[in-house]
This record gives C-alpha cells, sequence and structure tokens, in this order.
C-alpha cells in the first residue's frame, strides 16, 4: 500500500482528505521529539511546508504566522494554502488533528516547546 504522504503527484487537497492520520502522525512525532526538530522530504515531493504548518497551529502559533513560516519550507505554496483551506472547510486545524489521532498531550507538549519561541506562541485553549 503506498504511503498517502509520499505518494509523488498527490495533490494537498487529497493529501488532506484521505491522509488525515499520517499527516497528524508527523506532527504527533514532532510533538514527541526531543532537542532540535527537522521535517523534509525528498526533492520536494513530501509536503514539509503543510506538516510544518499544522506543527506550529497544533502549537498555538496565530494562522498568518504560522502559514508565513510554513511557506518558506514549501516548494509549493498554492497547494499549501488549499490544503490548510480544506482543513479550515472540516472544522480547523484541531479537530482535524484530534480526529485523526493527535492527543490533548501532543497539543500541550507542541505549545509548551514553542512557548518560549521568539515567534511569540501563547497556550491555546485545546483540553
Amino acid at each position: 500500500m503506498t504511503n498517502p504522504v509520499t505518494q509523488r503527484g498527490q495533490g494537498y487537497t487529497d493529501l488532506v482528505a484521505h491522509g488525515g492520520r499520517e499527516l497528524t502522525g508527523a506532527v504527533a512525532v514532532l510533538a514527541e521529539g526531543d532537542g532540535p526538530l527537522v521535517a523534509h522530504g525528498p526533492d520536494g515531493e513530501h509536503p514539509a511546508g503543510l506538516v510544518l504548518a499544522l506543527t506550529l497551529l497544533a502549537a498555538g502559533l496565530p494562522h498568518h504566522e504560522a502559514v508565513a513560516a510554513a511557506l518558506v519550507a514549501e516548494p509549493q505554496p498554492a497547494a499549501l494554502l488549499e490544503a490548510l483551506a480544506a482543513i479550515d472547510a472540516l472544522g480547523g486545524t484541531e479537530p482535524y488533528l484530534l480526529r485523526h489521532g493527535l492527543t490533548v498531550s501532543h497539543f500541550h507538549a507542541l505549545r509548551e516547546r514553542f512557548a518560549g519561541d521568539n515567534a511569540g506562541l501563547a497556550a491555546g485553549d485545546v483540553s
């Protein structure tokens, strides 16, 4: 079976629709990580910018700041924006990630991890 997160040529909106567990799993790995975190993929085939945006949004970064940070790492900016709009249409980042397996503990870990960051992350209202 092909992994929807790394499948070549798959649109990000399809990834949002069919690869939620895999995207959420990547965010969970970053939440559980210790030390510097890096998310990347070979030759821009992997939606590293989408994973970064979801991670920063889960950490409580305001939407416009998370998107700006993720666009730097994203080889397909229009695809990223479309994917985030698709997630918003499904109820938003937090509900999307929770439905696909991210736990409240993951949200808290991300918010704690980024709380002292210069990006100005603040604890959100996930409980």
